[in-house]
C-alpha cells in the first residue's frame, strides 16, 4: 500500500520557518459474520432400571445435554410423557429437572445433568416388559 505525505512550511515575518509533516496510510475494514445457531446436544438415554412390583418407590435415572447458542437469550423446555408398555401406561408422569433451562446470552459448550424421576406407587400394576416414553426438548429464542 502507498502512502500519503503532507507537508506544511509556514515563514513568519521575521524571515523564520518552520515545517511539520504527516503520513497517512492507506485503511480497511476487516470483519466476520456469526451464523444463527441455537443447538441442543443430549447424552446417552436415561434407564430407570428395573421396576418391583408392589413397593412404593420414586425410581431416579439421569444424562447430560449440552447447549451452544449465538442468541441473546435461550429458553428449554420439554413435553410431558407418561411411560408406557404396549397398552398400559404408568399413572404419573416423568418428572424432568434440567439443572438449567435458561440462557441470558451466547453460550459455547455448555454442559448440564437433567433428572428424571418416576413414582410408582404400591399398589400399580405392572406389565412385564419395557416401559419407554419419548420426551421432546425444545432449545428456543425470543432474541435471535
Amino acid at each position: 500500500s502507498s502512502s500519503h505525505t503532507v507537508t506544511c512550511t509556514a515563514t513568519n515575518a521575521f524571515g523564520t520557518s518552520a515545517s511539520a509533516s504527516d503520513t497517512t496510510w492507506p485503511s480497511t475494514t476487516v470483519g466476520g459474520t456469526v451464523p444463527a445457531t441455537l443447538s441442543l446436544t443430549m447424552g446417552a438415554p436415561a434407564s430407570f432400571g428395573a421396576f418391583t412390583p408392589g413397593v412404593a418407590r420414586a425410581y431416579e435415572a439421569r444424562t447430560t445435554a449440552n447447549v451452544t447458542s449465538t442468541a441473546g437469550d435461550a429458553a428449554l423446555t420439554v413435553t410431558t410423557a407418561h411411560l408406557t408398555n404396549g397398552a398400559f401406561s404408568l399413572a404419573d408422569p416423568v418428572q424432568v429437572t434440567p439443572e438449567k433451562s435458561s440462557w441470558t446470552g451466547p453460550v459455547r459448550n455448555d454442559a448440564f445433568a437433567i433428572g428424571f424421576k418416576q413414582p410408582i406407587g404400591a399398589n400399580e400394576a405392572l406389565r412385564t416388559g419395557t416401559y419407554s416414553a419419548t420426551l421432546t426438548f425444545t432449545l428456543s429464542t425470543t432474541s435471535p
